[in-house]
């Protein structure tokens, strides 16, 4: 059974009530490169779906989740990779971002795990597919932004 997508409505709103801010998002063409990568399964372990995040996109998103300044966001995209706390943090929003996936009538999907380096090649290779999939810009207000693509997979 191929998963649903959420539509930009529903990531925007997701988005927003988490972050307790000003949000917005566009559909935009796939980043191409996303170094953070949170993937989700169903109960039976088969892959229900993944978030792509750029880096800037993951470092923002994690700092307005854990009242960071942006300062400390802007330190992580400059040396290239999620400090230990926002990685914990991002872990968190990718938690909650399970409900993106969970609709009634259809298996429960749960958050497995968060790739914040070294993203596995199965994982990457859904990412980059081109089947059923959502690109949005996310600008978030105080932060900076980036693109998020949610892929499921396709059956």
């Amino acid at each position: 059974m191929t998963e649903a997508l959420p539509v930009p409505k529903q990531v925007l709103d997701t988005l927003k009530d988490l972050l307790g801010r000003e949000v917005t998002v566009n559909v935009t063409d796939p980043a191409g490169d996303a170094p953070v990568v949170a993937v989700y399964q169903h109960n039976d372990q088969s892959l229900a779906g993944v978030i792509g995040f750029t880096l800037p996109l993951a470092a923002n998103t994690a700092a307005a989740m854990g009242l960071v300044p942006p300062g400390g966001a802007e330190a992580c995209v400059e040396d290239g990779e999620l400090s230990p706390l926002l990685t914990d943090i991002l872990g968190e929003v990718s938690n909650i971002l399970t409900g993106l996936f969970n609709l009634a009538g259809r298996p429960h999907v749960k958050f497995h795990a968060l790739h914040t380096s070294d993203v596995p090649g199965d994982v990457r290779s859904q990412l980059a597919s081109l089947g059923s999939r959502l690109d949005l810009t996310v600008d978030i207000a105080g932060y900076k932004g980036g693109v998020m693509s949610i892929v499921v997979p396709l059956n």
